[in-house]
């Protein structure tokens, strides 16, 4: 075989060798990417409800002082 040729093909195999571990790469990227994501909403979704509980304690607190006032 010719040498060039036989390089040629070392480049080839190293190549897709780089491409078959770069879509694993962003495979795995992407999943720790949607856990992330899943991870926020939750926080989101905690800090909603924080927040209406606060707006709850908010308003008793103002019917207390309404009553304390009569």
């Amino acid at each position: 075989m010719d040498t060039q040729l036989i390089l040629t093909l070392i480049l080839l195999v190293i190549e897709l060798i780089a491409f078959a571990w770069l879509i694993n790469d962003l495979n795995k990227s992407k999943k720790k990417q949607d856990k992330i994501i899943e991870l926020e909403n939750q926080i989101l979704n905690l800090e909603s409800s924080i927040l209406e509980q606060e707006k709850n304690i908010i308003f008793e607190i103002k019917e207390l002082k309404g009553i304390l006032k009569k």
